[in-house]
């Protein structure tokens, strides 16, 4: 730093800004208590409890009493639970988002996808100064499960709802009964949630993740093994081999493809006339500058740059759409790919729906 530089230093900007990289730091650090929280079960353990000792919490838990009560006081000072005394209290409102599996507030399973983030960073360290490519067996398993818990939540609260019944005449076709296909399923989550709903339709999960479908596949034997859902390895180009669909879903998957054009025209090909295409995808602006300092925009760029990115740019095709970037990118990718008034269905704050009909 020159002197001229020294001289003409804001100080309470410098000032503000380690107090932002603080107040980030202590959000990492509560992260990682959160993931311990949700990983040993203490979180659920507090649920209804009322106001605890950390030595009841560990009698309960079976767990070290002295780690947690560092741990409760880690919570304490966050804001997590509340403490009277040596007592300590998780508001049910915290455990919405906690412990209260299918609450529209659950949330606690971003910490899983998080914590993969930092297990990568050798793995991404490689390839930003390489070729920028992150292979799927090279994302750990904490990742993928996280992610599925945590977009459990919007399909349980979202998927019937708000995104199907946002596309004209797409409930409908599924109560008469329709050939569904969603590309990219991961574990397989919403479809066997789609095929529970709509029992006359059929769905069929398509992955190239093996160990993915590998789960999702154990997923639908611990449902009953529903005989209209189905799941295959394969790529986001090979689901015409499976026969024609009524209906190709996306979620959160379009922007993860190594080629999401060449993927939307296989999309189209295998749809029938009048079929339709329906891509939900994580909110996002057109203009990313107007998103400066949103929560939700800081973890998409995250998430873009340490998983869903590297991820696209590994597969054939290299995109990178990236996880964010806006509405328009895709409605334009649809165009492109032949479909007819590609449009912007829904606008949850949380999700984009964009849908689009095969003439």
């Amino acid at each position: 730093m020159t002197d001229a530089q020294t001289l003409n230093v804001d100080e309470a900007r410098v000032e503000a800004f380690v107090g932002r990289l603080i107040t980030d730091f202590a959000g990492a650090s509560s992260t990682a208590m959160t993931v311990l929280g949700d990983r040993l079960g203490l979180f659920r353990a507090l649920t209804g409890a009322g106001p605890v000792t950390p030595a009841e919490l560990a009698a309960s838990t079976g767990l070290n009493p002295r780690l947690v009560t560092e741990w409760l006081r880690q919570l304490a000072v966050s804001g997590y639970v509340t403490v009277d005394g040596d007592r300590f209290e998780l508001p049910f409102e915290h455990a919405l988002a906690l412990s209260v599996v299918d609450s529209p507030a659950y949330l606690v399973a971003a910490g899983e996808i998080i914590t993969g983030y930092f297990l990568s960073l050798e793995h991404l360290e490689a390839a930003f100064r390489s070729d920028g490519g992150l292979p799927g067996d090279e994302v750990p398993g904490c990742t993928y499960h996280g992610i599925e818990r945590y977009f459990r939540t919007a399909y349980v609260n979202q998927l019937a709802q708000v995104w199907f019944p946002a596309v004209p005449g797409l409930v409908e076709k599924l109560e008469w009964g329709a050939r569904v296909a969603d590309v990219g399923c991961g574990h397989g989550f919403a479809d066997l949630l789609i095929g529970r709903t709509w029992p006359r339709s059929t769905v069929t999960g398509f992955d190239v993740h093996e160990p993915s479908i590998a789960t999702a596949r154990a997923r639908a034997i611990e449902a009953g093994s529903p005989a209209n859902v189905a799941f295959h390895v394969a790529d986001s180009a090979a689901i015409g081999g499976y026969g024609r669909f009524d209906v190709v879903v996306y979620f959160d998957a379009l922007h993860d493809l190594g080629d999401p054009e060449a993927a939307l025209k296989a999309a189209y090909d295998a749809l029938a006339p009048g079929g339709v295409v329906v891509a939900v995808e994580p909110w996002s602006a057109d203009d990313w500058t107007g998103t400066i300092g949103m929560p939700i925009t800081r973890i998409g760029y995250a998430s873009s740059t340490a998983l869903c990115t590297p991820g696209s740019l590994a597969q054939p095709g290299a995109y990178g759409l990236g996880t964010l970037g806006g509405p328009a990118q895709r409605l334009e990718l649809l165009a492109r790919a032949g479909f007819a008034d590609p449009v912007l269905a829904a606008d949850t704050g949380f999700n984009l729906v964009l849908v689009a009909t095969r003439p």
